[in-house]
């Protein structure tokens, strides 16, 4: 059953006679490379059966001659050919009969960063192999991406712990990867990853930054949010990327008011939200002393700001400024009881 691993058609299912892995984000090629590795080779017979070669370097007559021969005291040999994207239409050409009647003893798989679907070979290698491109992560992949690396280890992340791991590492997939492991150092024998556990091991001065930024932001409080915005700039933090996290917590306020404007409780609160509770601790004092026309003018704010960044010739830092005047101006506005 898929379960949303951009790696389940080589992780999952009978192995294929042959693999096209190809796309930019190296991490996961050579994660797929290595389950291939894992899955295909006999430890005992690897010397045995397992070629690694270079596209241009190894040419079309290299390649068949490794991928024919049978394995030795082993069901497969594994023939990887890494930087495909050096062979040429004529090499291609020349492995196209082999594509069409591959020897179902050898997993031949190529790794590449693209594809040409428009060539011949890639229509007869549809119908034989697996074609799978490997491209990076979209930020809303992240926090999955993180829980199944925990899961693989026994681990769970409460809620909204992975997000802010993501937020913090970005999309490097290695690095997300480290994080995890230093996680299942840290915690020493417990299996529930936790925000504290994360601000520990894996948050940096920015992640704090982001923390002062929005809770000032949300509290009314003009100079603690310069502050804080000062120490994002100073830190070389993009403008959109900071301005991406205001925005999502002017929502979460959003959010919130409406949900205890109709007295939802605290369970329901974390839910809708997806955010650890020290989080919605902050976001309740804030939600709690502003009105909804005031969040929705901030919101629009932030709209405003975004167009601004996006076309105006104006310093992104001042940007930035313009707006957090603006948005603790509003946020400087009690609720009426």
């Amino acid at each position: 059953m898929a379960t949303g691993d951009p790696l389940d058609e080589v992780r999952e299912g009978d192995l294929a006679p042959l693999y096209w892995i190809h796309g930019k984000e190296r991490f996961l090629v050579d994660r797929a490379v290595a389950i291939l590795r894992e899955r295909a080779l006999d430890p005992r017979t690897r010397d045995f059966n397992y070629d690694l070669l270079y596209g241009k370097e190894a040419g079309a007559q290299k390649i068949l001659g490794a991928s024919r021969t049978l394995p030795m005291m082993a069901k497969r040999r594994l023939v990887i050919v890494r930087d495909a994207d050096g062979l040429d239409a004529k090499a291609l050409e020349a492995l196209s009969p082999y594509v069409a009647s591959p020897v179902p003893e050898t997993v031949l798989a190529f790794v590449a960063e693209k594809a040409d679907m428009r060539m011949k070979f890639f229509t007869t290698f549809k119908k034989r192999g697996v074609l799978l491109k490997l491209d990076p992560l979209m930020d809303r992949q992240l926090p999955a991406f993180l829980r199944s690396e925990a899961q693989a280890r026994g681990l769970r992340f409460e809620a909204g712990a992975a997000e802010l791991i993501a937020e913090e590492v970005g999309a490097d997939l290695g690095q997300l990867v480290d994080a995890v492991e230093r996680l299942e150092l840290y915690l020493g024998g417990r299996k529930m990853i936790g925000a504290a556990d994360v601000e520990a091991v894996v948050a940096t001065t920015r992640t704090r930054s982001v923390f002062e930024l929005t809770d000032a932001l949300g509290a009314g409080e003009t100079a603690r949010a310069m502050t804080a915005l000062g120490s994002l700039m100073a830190a070389r933090e993009p403008a959109l990327k900071v301005l991406a996290l205001v925005g999502r917590t002017v929502r979460q306020l959003l959010v919130l008011r409406a949900l205890l404007d109709r007295r939802a409780g605290r369970s329901e609160q974390l839910e809708a939200l997806k955010i650890p509770p020290f989080a919605l601790d902050k976001l309740d004092a804030a939600a709690r002393r502003l009105e909804a026309g005031p969040l929705r003018a901030m919101h629009a704010a932030v709209y405003r700001a975004d167009r601004t960044l996006k076309s105006s010739r104006l310093p992104p830092e001042r940007v930035m400024e313009l707006l957090v005047l603006e948005l603790t101006r509003f946020g400087s506005r009690p609720r009426r009881a």
